[in-house]
């Protein structure tokens, strides 16, 4: 990957083909699915740049058209890509503030700051943020809420985040107490 590359995120990905003029369906990973275009043009991860429009909204999705996508062939080939843009595209946040791609593949730590691992992803499925974190040594990760008690410190500057494992461990020593 060259250094303009290193520093993309993925803000969007294209789902499927809309209709035979070249429009297109997208997966907004924005905060507000319509910020999607707020940023400038946007880049597929072979460079290409495509300057999006949104025209409409369906079932999730909005429905998008570019200039550089003129058919239905033209959109069908975008399936699957992923839209992105320069980090240094996003706004700056505040203290209270961070978004996801700053906290992927940062250390995690416990309470005694012994690394237990690395963030890989963080979810939301409707009762707050979880964090999927892939343990050394397991083939399975771990899924722990993202908020107090479980999340204690996010070192940016570390590229380090303190989460506390007791309570899971306690879990795990109560199933194999259990099975007995």
């Amino acid at each position: 990957m060259t250094d303009s590359r290193a520093h993309m995120i993925t803000i969007g990905a294209i789902a499927s083909a809309h209709g035979v003029r070249g429009q297109f369906k997208v997966k907004s990973f924005t905060a507000s699915p319509d910020a999607l275009t707020d940023y400038g043009p946007l880049q597929l991860a072979d460079g290409r740049q495509l300057s999006l429009k949104i025209v409409g909204h369906a079932k999730g999705l909005l429905i998008c058209q570019a200039g550089e996508v003129v058919d239905r062939t033209a959109a069908e080939e975008l399936r699957g890509r992923e839209l992105q843009i320069a980090r240094t595209a996003l706004p700056e946040t505040d203290d209270s503030e961070l978004y996801h791609t700053d906290l992927i593949g940062c250390a995690v730590v416990d309470e005694e700051n012994l690394w237990r691992g690395t963030l890989v992803g963080l979810f939301d499925f409707g009762a707050g943020e979880v964090a999927d974190i892939q343990i050394e040594g397991k083939k399975q990760n771990e899924m722990l809420p993202f908020v107090a008690p479980f999340l204690m410190d996010v070192n940016l500057k570390a590229r380090s985040i303190q989460m506390q494992f007791a309570a899971l461990e306690g879990d795990d020593e109560a199933e194999e107490g259990g099975a007995a």
